[in-house]
């Protein structure tokens, strides 16, 4: 059966337009976005002026304030640290992430780079972020990769894994941003609800998450632990 028949074709060519029209805010605030220039800035500048979004953000202005400010300081460090120039498209994903949006990207369009801006922005209320990944090898890698951008900025970073003791498992769920397996924040939610003294609980109060590969977590591998979790924001 040939797919392209005209129909079909003007379906796709409905959808491509729908798809622009929804993108074109965003691209709206970039162009504005890029008119920020902060390229002059010295190392202590930037972080000062990290830690004042921060104190902005708990002081209780909202994150859409601040998201332009975010954005362009991430951008920054992002290239200082690791000489990369972020796309559009990863500016754009980022934004649609914070707002609660699912992104598709491809392999190799720097997801994991656009996921910076969102866990950031969302990490400076003081309430922490979660970033779920595929598995505990993911988890440590993206941990560590985007680990440095993270502390420049001020902010503390986790990794939980399978083979943790009790206390490091503890200090990485206290980490403005926590890298881990869905699987093990299911495990540890259900743990949690079985003890009585709260000092032996392991996971704060749930604030913010990021899902790589949303698909095969909130389908292919969701079994009764993926259920429990609420999920607010997905990759």
């Amino acid at each position: 059966m040939n797919k392209y028949t005209p129909m079909n074709t003007i379906i796709r060519e409905i959808n491509k337009a729908l798809h622009r029209q929804k993108l074109k805010p965003y691209y709206a605030k970039l162009e504005d976005m890029k008119r920020i220039h902060i390229e002059s800035w010295s190392d202590e500048k930037l972080k000062e002026h990290a830690k004042e979004l921060q104190n902005r953000a708990q002081s209780g202005i909202p994150l859409n304030d601040l998201i332009m400010e975010a954005a362009v300081l991430v951008a920054e460090v992002i290239w200082r640290l690791m000489g990369i120039r972020l796309y559009d498209a990863q500016w754009v994903a980022g934004m649609a992430l914070h707002e609660g949006h699912l992104v598709e990207m491809q392999t190799g369009e720097g997801k994991t780079l656009a996921a910076v801006l969102p866990a950031f922005l969302n990490a400076l209320e003081g309430k922490g972020v979660h970033i779920f990944t595929f598995n505990d090898y993911l988890a440590s890698r993206d941990a560590a990769w985007m680990g440095p951008i993270y502390q420049y900025l001020g902010l503390t970073v986790g990794c939980v894994k399978e083979e943790q003791s009790f206390q490091d498992r503890k200090a990485a769920y206290a980490a403005d941003i926590t890298y881990l397996t869905a699987k093990q924040a299911g495990f540890d939610y259900l743990k949690d609800s079985l003890v009585y003294d709260k000092s032996k609980m392991v996971q704060l109060s749930f604030h913010y998450v990021l899902v790589d590969e949303a698909d095969s977590i909130l389908i292919d591998e969701a079994g009764p632990v993926g259920r429990v979790i609420r999920v607010r924001l997905v990759i």
